[in-house]
């Protein structure tokens, strides 16, 4: 058998060392502490259980170095905080390994605790925060206690959570009777991805009959009709790839006054400009908080009221106040101008004349009617129709002619205006005869059409031809006007 033999130094040295035996050549063996300095030497050492040799500069283990094979998560929200935890697979982990993590600019992170399970498996944990995006994707390093090491390359990610754009609380404020998009929430991702946008923890959105676009974030609808001022409360969810992020928001949504009943009563005629239908009866507020219904049209997209007329009789009339109805269309109704009518004209848009033949609801097709003003103002004075008013000829009522087809409420004529004339016959509580036509208006003029307060009294302003219209007389009498119906409308 083979023997094994202790070569002692013989002060001469060997050349070629071949040893034929089977078994292995011993070399020598000892401690970290017990190690040699000369390059070259070769030695196991009995601490590390690993053969070494002396570089002349230090010694180096003789191993095989770990095999990293796989990584598990593959993705870390560092957005989240805390800790995250990666179990790594492979080979040759050794005790005492370390695991880091090289991001794409080469700068390492290392594991803050590394425990080898066995060989093949090592779990290791780190602050998800360590991570950064820009440095995506990191590779998995073990590095024995040797020294040796293995990688495997770009397996690790960073994905944070969408960010909300849009604040909390309040979104918008909107009334039952709007529709199309009221609002639109947005959030942002940076990783790029795309964000979507959901409902969570309830059906509020639907309840209140609004609908969210998962793509857009747009909230739009026809909302559910309310009694009164409601809030309606929700959370909604923004999700970017796997990641969310919720944010709570609420809209109110108002009663609409779409004038259709007392409580949703216009508070002034502009509220009917996108309401009205002409010829309709809707609910209008009065000075009081109080509301009642009027005739509402139409023209060039702004609505008006019905606030007096004088209905068509089957011949002219000869007293023309003899009953107060106001506002209705039926049979031989007078032009008498209640107060809470004059509510609606006062500091807003004054008051419109409008002189037709008529057999009973105001035709939208005639289009010229009278503008009045008083002291330069769009109202007139709430006893125009009870008193005399004497001495107007300079200043205080006027009138012009206007096209309604083209009037814009929002921006009124201020020229062209005249005052209406006063004299001997003037009288109080009387009321209109018609006898001119709006032939100037229509050449593009603004002479008022020709219409005089007359009864046993007269009060007259300039027709279209510009003359004073006071005639004398029995011919002063409404029984020589014609047969006609004149409706009086407030802005």
């Amino acid at each position: 058998m083979t023997k094994a033999r202790t070569i002692a130094n013989l002060g001469t040295g060997f050349v070629n060392i071949s040893d034929t035996g089977t078994e292995g050549t011993k070399v020598a063996s000892g401690t970290t502490a017990q190690r040699g300095s000369t390059a070259g030497q070769i030695r196991f050492n009995s601490e590390t259980g690993l053969a070494e040799y002396y570089t002349g500069t230090e010694f180096k283990v003789i191993d095989s170095p770990p095999t990293v094979t796989a990584v598990s998560p593959l993705e870390v929200a560092s957005d989240e905080g805390g800790n995250i935890t990666f179990t790594i697979t492979g080979s040759n982990f050794q005790s005492g390994a370390v695991v880091k993590f090289i991001g794409s600019d080469a700068t390492e992170i290392t594991a803050s605790t590394t425990t080898v399970t066995n060989s093949t498996t090592i779990s290791a944990v780190i602050a998800r925060s360590s991570f950064v995006g820009a440095k995506e994707p990191y590779d998995v390093r073990v590095v024995n206690s040797s020294g040796l090491s293995g990688t495997l390359d770009n397996q690790i990610n960073v994905d944070v959570s969408p960010t909300w754009s849009t604040a909390s609380g309040t979104l918008t404020t909107i009334t039952d009777k709007s529709t199309g998009t009221h609002v639109t929430v947005s959030a942002t991702d940076a990783d790029g991805d795309t964000v979507s946008y959901s409902e969570t923890g309830g059906t509020v959105l639907t309840t209140a009959g609004l609908t969210l676009n998962s793509s857009t974030g747009a909230i739009s609808g026809d909302p559910t009709d309310v009694a009164s001022s409601t809030t309606y409360s929700f959370t909604l969810r923004a999700t970017a790839n796997s990641k969310t992020v919720d944010r709570a928001f609420n809209i109110i949504v108002n009663l609409g006054l779409d004038g259709s009943s007392s409580a949703r009563a216009f508070n002034t005629v502009s509220d009917g400009d996108s309401h009205v239908v002409n010829g309709n009866q809707y609910y209008i507020k009065t000075s009081s908080g109080s509301s009642e219904q009027l005739y509402f049209y139409k023209y060039n997209n702004y609505a008006y009221a019905l606030v007096g007329l004088r209905y068509q009789s089957s011949s002219a009339q000869t007293d023309i106040n003899t009953n107060s109805q106001v506002g209705s269309i039926s049979n031989q109704a007078t032009f008498h101008l209640g107060t809470t009518k004059i509510n609606y004209i006062n500091n807003q848009v004054g008051l419109l004349l409008i002189p037709q033949q008529a057999s009973g609801a105001l035709n939208t097709a005639n289009i010229y009617a009278n503008l009045f003003r008083y002291n330069s103002l769009p109202e007139i004075p709430s006893d125009t129709f009870t008193n005399a008013h004497a001495g107007e000829s300079s200043s205080g009522f006027q009138a012009r002619g206007v096209n309604l087809s083209t009037l814009n409420p929002n921006s009124l004529p201020t020229n062209g205006f005249v005052s209406l004339q006063d004299n001997a016959h003037e009288g109080g509580n009387q009321i209109l005869s018609y006898f001119s036509d709006p032939s100037n208006i229509t050449n593009g003029g603004t002479n008022p059409i020709g219409i005089r307060w007359s009864n046993n009294g007269g009060r007259g302003y300039y027709n279209d031809v510009g003359g004073v219209n006071d005639v004398t007389g029995a011919s002063r009498n409404l029984t020589d006007s014609p047969i006609i119906s004149i409706f009086l409308l407030a802005r």
